[in-house]
């Protein structure tokens, strides 16, 4: 059948128009019988042909023009099959060769382009629309980041969902990318935070030759510890036996206040929770009150367990790490329901993301059994039981070595803040990358890891005491492109923030130990489970 030239709306849009990738037939040139890079292209993109891994995802593309920003770009929007829909921006005229990849949080399930990725603040090839940006859905569409409805009986679906979806994205993006352009790619980066930090080291660990830049913020690497034992943790243990909330917002502001004055540094942050060690009892309150200023006996249990996170009864740590000492502030954001809400714990960010799990996406989801809290088992055989679908969901394999061949460079980041993923399992899965790289200075050719006072989830999305605004993409592209690697980087405060200042910090060397004498609740976590260094081969 012939190819019609698109009829266009008054806004300069191609209406839309589905073609299948991986079409054998030969592309329209111009009249000098040399490619015409853009709308030719793509008026051709039914001739694309990625390799096999693209092929069999038959995807198809439509396409339109937008203006952002004051930059002519081609939005093309498709699916991948079975069903992930993805969207990729394509400057007019602006390109530079790069290509960035941004990644989805929570169970995903929408597609979201931004055109500020996640760590790009001041990022200038982003502000002059000079890069191609691309993402997901991760293979299914959800009523909301909670949502894990999708992955009832869908075996398929979870695979996606677990590693498949960014990789088919970058083959069909990279192919798309030769269409419009007829060229490949320069450069290709990988920016993604929480769920989308999990995509990222997936890319890293499973696809070493994807991205020659990746950006893994905040990971959700232990992804089955994290929504089948943190997080169900969090609402369980702040449930009493009527099943309401027992520690709720009103008493944040003290408590937070207390734990910034036993822990804080002169400059007003905690550089490292590990090496605070606030004891929640000194906000005791007296007997028979209970006002916003103290903590009730139960209260007091509730924070100790959030610091401390999951435990069986031996006190084997079913997650590595719990909420961060200075996190207090961000707690009504994810892991408390509105205090008017009888279902407060249940309804919770954190709570929903275990129910979830439990009643869809878990080895022991059966349908029409929904879970409760009270159900959920925290013992060591129920944690065999969850890591079963471990080599699916989650992106723990500390052996980079592929990638760092490739000539990959990857920046972790996390918040010391962190409200909803901890940041004390990167801190040791980056331990076991560099015993993997025999050594720090090795892990340092290709890797570096910033934890950053204050920050909550995501840093710029999840906000901070006080917020920063990152750019881990010009460092990430200076060394890739330049070889010029990261140091030290300064984030200035938000704008609105005051006072305006900046946070400087460096490079982590996560061989290096600290922790607060006594130790506190976020030091000396015996966690059950393991990032798996193999023996160095010689």
């Amino acid at each position: 059948m012939p190819v019609r030239r698109r009829p266009r709306d008054r806004g300069g849009r191609d209406r839309a128009v589905g073609r299948r990738l991986g079409h054998p037939r030969e592309g329209r040139r111009n009249p000098a019988g040399t490619r015409h890079p853009g709308e030719d292209g793509l008026r051709g993109a039914h001739q694309l042909r990625p390799d096999d891994g693209a092929r069999r995802a038959g995807a198809r593309a439509d396409r339109r023009t937008d203006h952002q920003q004051g930059v002519a770009s081609c939005t093309v929007t498709g699916y991948i099959g079975p069903q992930t829909s993805f969207q990729i921006q394509l400057p007019v005229s602006t390109w530079h060769g790069q290509y960035l990849q941004e990644g989805c949080g929570g169970y995903c399930g929408r597609v979201q382009l931004t055109q500020q990725p996640q760590t790009s603040t001041g990022c200038v090839p982003v502000t002059n629309g000079e890069l191609v940006l691309a993402t997901d859905n991760e293979g299914h569409v959800g009523a909301g980041v909670t949502d894990a409805l999708w992955a009832q009986g869908d075996p398929a679906a979870r695979t996606v969902y677990g590693y498949a979806s960014e990789h088919s994205l970058a083959l069909v993006s990279k192919a798309l990318i030769r269409a419009f352009y007829g060229q490949p790619p320069t450069f290709s980066y990988f920016d993604g935070c929480s769920d989308g930090g999990r995509e990222a080291l997936n890319e890293a660990q499973r696809y070493p030759t994807d991205f020659n830049g990746i950006i893994a913020g905040a990971p959700a690497l232990d992804a089955i510890g994290l929504v089948g034992f943190l997080e169900p943790w969090i609402a369980r243990v702040n449930t009493d036996a009527a099943g309401h909330q027992i520690l709720g917002p009103d008493k944040m502001g003290a408590l937070h206040t207390a734990v910034m004055a036993a822990c804080a540094g002169p400059d007003g942050l905690i550089d490292d929770p590990r090496t605070c060690n606030f004891n929640p009892a000194t906000l005791r309150c007296p007997d028979g009150q209970d006002t916003p200023s103290c903590l009730t006996p139960a209260q007091i249990g509730v924070v100790g367990n959030f610091y401390r996170g999951p435990v069986d009864k031996q006190g084997h740590n079913l997650y590595d790490g719990g909420l961060p000492y200075g996190s207090e502030l961000a707690w009504p954001t994810w892991d408390f329901g509105p205090a008017a809400d009888p279902n407060a714990t249940r309804d919770s960010i954190a709570g929903q993301l275990a129910l979830n799990y439990y009643d869809y996406l878990a080895p022991t989801a059966r349908p029409g059994q929904p879970k409760n809290l009270q159900d959920i088992a925290f013992t060591s055989e129920a944690y065999a039981v969850q890591h079963a679908a471990s080599a699916v969901n989650d992106a723990l394999n500390p052996d980079l070595s592929a990638f760092h061949a490739h000539g990959g460079k990857i920046i972790l980041y996390h918040g010391w803040a962190d409200q909803a993923i901890p940041p004390f399992g990167t801190v040791d899965y980056y331990g076991a990358v560099v015993h993997q790289a025999n050594g720090y200075a090795n892990a340092e050719q290709f890797s570096r890891l910033y934890l950053i006072p204050g920050q909550y989830h995501c840093l710029a999305i999840g906000g901070g005491d006080p917020q920063v605004t990152p750019d881990f993409v010009t460092p990430l592209m200076s060394w890739v492109e330049a070889g010029q690697a990261p140091a030290s980087l300064t984030m200035p405060t938000a704008p609105g923030v005051t006072p305006h200042r900046t946070i400087t910090v460096t490079p982590t060397n996560p061989l290096i130990s600290r922790t607060a004498t006594p130790p506190g609740a976020n030091n000396n976590y015996h966690w059950i489970g393991r990032y798996p260094v193999k023996p160095a081969t010689s």
